[in-house]
């Protein structure tokens, strides 16, 4: 009797220790799984011209000039949208993905891996220099912190995103951005001041829009 008591106590032992190992491994999957949907990482290639080592030089002083407005020229292009980080101390329009102009050596530019603004769960993908060259619009994107603002101005619409997430990469040519593929995004890339051999990536999601 002690000897069935006693193999029928192994057996249910066992049973919930194999149930509890089941139930463990499918809890993991469905989490991983979540985790996958939400989370997207996606591999961008960045220009050769933006990963070469900047020097830190200081800018050139600009000679006085006298402003006069003239009628654009025929095939002039005009900024598509507006950038604006008030704490970084940025105000500057980018142009159209398909541009001649847009080029991250001499203006702000959207990767063709980017979305506008209006589409829904979209990602933004921005990319400037950093260091003391007259191009170095992304210089001053260090002094940000999770929580500060950052505003783009579309087709007549002001969107307000908030940062969230901020991290480093080595240049190696391609940049890997994690965001949550559920949300609308601003994603804005740069070197790092402090080691020419990494990357900083801001992330920054959709609060408004007015």
């Amino acid at each position: 009797m002690n000897n069935n008591n006693l193999k029928n106590k192994i057996f249910v032992t066992t049973g919930v220790i194999l149930i509890t190992m089941g139930l463990t491994l499918l809890l993991s999957n469905y989490v991983k799984e979540k985790r996958d949907l939400v989370f997207s990482d996606i591999n961008l290639e960045i220009l050769e011209e933006f990963n070469k080592e900047e020097k830190k030089e200081e800018p050139k002083e600009e000679p006085e000039v006298e402003v006069v407005e003239e009628e654009p020229e025929e095939g002039y292009e005009y900024y598509i949208a507006t950038l604006e980080i008030p704490k970084a101390e940025i105000s500057r329009g980018f142009y159209n993905k398909n541009s001649k102009l847009n080029e991250v050596n001499s203006n702000i530019l959207i990767l063709n891996e980017s979305d506008y603004p209006d589409k829904k769960n979209g990602n933004v993908i921005l990319a400037a220099h950093s260091g003391n060259y007259s191009n170095s619009y992304f210089t001053n994107l260090n002094r940000l912190t999770n929580g500060d603002l950052a505003y783009i101005t579309y087709k007549n619409k002001k969107y307000t995103y908030k940062i969230t997430n901020i991290y480093d990469v080595e240049k190696t040519g391609t940049v890997s951005i994690y965001r949550n593929k559920y949300k609308s995004t601003l994603t804005l890339i740069t070197c790092n001041l402090n080691d020419n051999t990494k990357q900083t990536i801001y992330i920054a999601e959709l609060i408004g829009k007015e």
